[in-house]
């Protein structure tokens, strides 16, 4: 690979397009092209102008302090250019580069708005794909492959750190070291995002267990509600229909009692019609008689009205029984608790007690308190509900008057009965009728006195359907109308089923309520946390196929490095000693221990006063720590230099010409043990002596074998050296001009061509 043109336009001193076109290789070597010129007219800008393109992002280096000041500002007789331009044209029938294309060509622009561009081919690009592409073919901008104009001894005062950047091109491993850059950059950003996916799973944990304890109560308390409705179900359909059934039964009762008794009453109509007709027929009229029966038939009144009242009591009695049932409840949890905890107490308190029948005593206190609170908590039955004692004084006064006039209308009865007897031949027809009327009354009484019962049993039922349809209604809510609706069974559920629908309400309460929204919160904490999970097993199996790389990378740049550095320092002494006559030299790796501390980059105050938390902080401190393990332990290289004669090392003592001529010799044994496929070297003979010049001038002719060579200078012996010479002059408007020679043109006897 070689270069074979460069291209400039509006960079800096270049307004106008301007071009250099370079030799091919000859079968012996590559040409030497240097460029002449006057001190201002331009001629370094040409070094410039190919360090920008292959990528230099210091002004400095470029010798400028802001981006505009490599664009042509103008002059009085031409104006500012709009933007600068640069391409580099290199020839790869090699493949040196490993692109497939076999002539690449690199351009860099940049407008005066401060928009830039990368070219490859005419294909937009990134800076780091250029840097990659010329670090494999051996190329660099900041490397031996372009030394500007004063930075010959560059390498000699720079840092064991700055140094070793340079012998990093030298050795050829830029192109690994750029990848190790990125992997280590990538390891950096790995370690960040996986403190940070921690942070976050450190804070999601403590409330995704406390959403799991909560969800695990919700789904403990779906299981206990799917247990209490079901038996809630069964008991209360058994209950429900049973009721049904017990209803229809007796309202079937009560329809035939009511018809009995409106047949008996018919026909106690009829009797008492025809009684009415035997007494008008009669013409003896007995005062007697008529006044027992009178008296009679009062008391029969004041007997029905009684039992009205008897019956009004008995139901309204019957009903607050029901009532009381269905208003029933069990005593609060609290309550519960207190009598569970004295209960506690009384047993503990058994030990203490020495005398046998004050330990009896304490038993039965608190068998009696035991007994008490499991009567409380059980569900009571309506038959041991006490009614009002108003109302049962009231039932009771009743029903002795009716005994009473039960009496007084049985001694009547004996009465009628006597005087019958007396006047049976002349009132028998009458009396038999009287009689008659006093047993279907009898009867229908007793028919009354079951239609009674049967509507209390009615009314009865009724509250009690009344009672369970809310009862219902308030513990199963929608569920309660589909019991009702879809007949299912009428077994017969006790009790136990009641305690078991009180145990597991009880239960519920003691779960609590939990919002329902907590599950969907829960799984959603949980696939985060599950993905979090998954990114942090991902993150640590990236940062252990990073760590892979890096370290094939460290072994392949070890590698490479000592061999090239070994022969690097073997020629190094060998150039060095041909360019001073003798004396001696080295190259010396310099480890991190070796390093003083004091020049060790350490906490800094801004570091130090950052306005950081210190989670932020201990998160930096790690990821330091991780990303020490993988530095090189060599950080610099030294250079020693004992000229002949001498007996100093340290740089520092030479003189200009004498760091010169080292720093000339180190270069030349960088390029004779890995040569660039081209050099560009800025006036870097301008300290030599005219003998130093020839040597100098002989070592490029003897490094031409591999590199090719664009040297600005001014000196005639390395002139002579030249295949191809450019001259560059500037007119008056300031505008930089070439002018090109052809040696072997000359010797032909023809002229410079511009």
């Amino acid at each position: 690979m070689h270069l074979t043109k460069l291209e400039l336009q509006g960079f800096k001193t270049f307004a106008k397009k301007t071009q250099l076109s370079f030799l091919a290789p000859r079968e012996d070597r590559k040409p030497i092209t240097t460029v002449v010129g006057p001190n201002g007219s331009g001629k370094s800008n040409l070094a410039d102008a190919i360090r920008w393109v292959l990528g230099e992002q210091s002004l400095k280096l470029l010798r400028g302090k802001k981006s505009e000041d490599i664009i042509f500002s103008g002059s009085e007789g031409r104006g500012r250019a709009g933007f600068a331009e640069v391409s580099l044209t290199f020839n790869n029938e090699d493949g040196a580069m490993p692109i497939d294309y076999s002539q690449v060509v690199i351009t860099r622009r940049l407008f005066r708005d401060g928009n830039s561009e990368y070219l490859l081919n005419d294909s937009k690009v990134r800076l780091n794909d250029i840097q990659l592409l010329l670090a494999q073919a051996n190329v660099g901008q900041r490397s031996y492959s372009v030394i500007g104009q004063g930075m010959i001894d560059h390498i000699l005062v720079s840092t064991p750190e700055e140094r070793k950047a340079f012998f990093d091109d030298a050795t050829g491993v830029k192109q690994f070291q750029i990848k190790r850059h990125e992997a280590m950059l990538k390891l950096k950003r790995t370690h960040e995002n996986l403190a940070d996916v921690e942070m976050l799973l450190t804070e999601i944990e403590p409330r995704l267990r406390s959403l799991k304890r909560q969800a695990s109560r919700l789904e403990k308390r779906g299981e206990v509600e799917a247990q209490l409705h079901t038996l809630e179900e069964q008991y209360y359909g058994a209950q429900w229909w049973t009721l049904v059934d017990q209803l229809e039964e007796v309202r079937q009762r009560f329809s035939t009692a009511e018809s009995e008794i409106h047949t008996e009453r018919a026909e106690l109509k009829a009797l008492e019609q025809e009684a009415e007709k035997i007494e008008r027929t009669d013409t003896q009229e007995d005062t007697g008689l008529q006044t027992l029966q009178q008296q009679y038939r009062t008391l029969q009144r004041e007997r029905n009205t009684l039992r009205d009242e008897q019956f009004k009591t008995e139901k309204e009695i019957e009903l607050t029984k029901v009532r009381a049932q269905s208003n029933w409840a069990p005593l609060p949890l609290i309550k519960i608790l207190d009598e569970v905890k004295a209960l506690t107490t009384g047993l503990k308190g058994l030990r203490t007690i020495q005398a046998l029948p004050e330990i009896l005593k304490a038993i039965d206190a608190l068998l009696h308190r035991s007994q008490d609170l499991s009567k409380r908590l059980e569900r009571p039955n309506p038959q041991d509900i006490k009614p009002d004692p108003k109302l049962t004084k009231t039932l009771k006064d009743l029903k002795e008057k009716e005994t009473h006039l039960v009496d007084q209308l049985k001694q009547l009865e004996q009465e009628i009965d006597s005087y019958a007897t007396k006047e049976k031949t002349v009132r028998t027809e009458l009396i038999e009728s009287q009689r008659t009327l006093r047993e279907k009354q009898t009867q229908i009484h007793l028919l009354e006195n079951r239609r009674n019962t049967l509507q209390i049993d009615l009314a009865r039922y009724e509250e009690r359907q009344q009672n369970l349809i809310r009862e219902m209604d308030e513990f199963m809510k929608d569920r309660a109308v589909n019991v009702r609706t879809e007949r299912g069974t009428t077994e017969t559920i006790g009790q136990e089923a009641y305690a078991e629908i009180q145990r597991l309400r009880y239960k519920l309460e003691l779960i609590g309520g939990i919002d329902p929204e907590i599950i969907q919160e829960y799984e959603e904490i949980r696939e985060r946390y599950e993905f979090l999970d998954v990114q942090v097993k991902d993150l640590h199996g990236a940062l252990r196929s990073t760590e892979k790389v890096i370290k094939e990378l460290d072994e392949q740049i070890s590698k490479q490095s000592k061999k090239a550095f070994s022969k690097i320092n073997k020629e190094f002494q060998r150039y060095f000693k041909l360019l001073f006559g003798g004396g001696s030299c080295a190259l010396v790796n310099v480890t991190r221990e070796e390093i003083d501390e004091d020049e060790q980059e350490g906490v800094t105050p801004e570091r130090a006063f950052a306005d950081t938390g210190e989670a932020e902080r201990e998160k930096e401190d790690r990821i330091e720590e991780e990303l020490e393990k993988h530095q090189s332990p060599i950080i610099g290289v030294d250079i020693q230099a004992t000229p002949p004669g001498k007996r100093m090392k340290a740089l520092n003592l030479l003189s200009g010409g004498e760091r010169a001529l080292t720093s000339i010799a180190l270069v030349s044994a960088i390029m004779a043990v890995n040569p660039a496929p081209f050099v560009v070297l800025d006036e870097v003979d301008a300290a030599l002596d005219e003998s130093n010049t020839t040597r100098f001038a002989n070592i490029l002719e003897e490094l031409s074998a591999n590199s090719q060579f664009i040297i600005i200078t001014h000196n005639r012996a390395t002139m002579e050296k030249a295949d191809l010479l450019y001259g560059v002059t500037m007119s008056d408007d300031g505008v930089s001009n070439l002018l090109s020679v052809h040696l072997e043109d000359v010797a032909q006897g023809n002229t410079a061509r511009r």
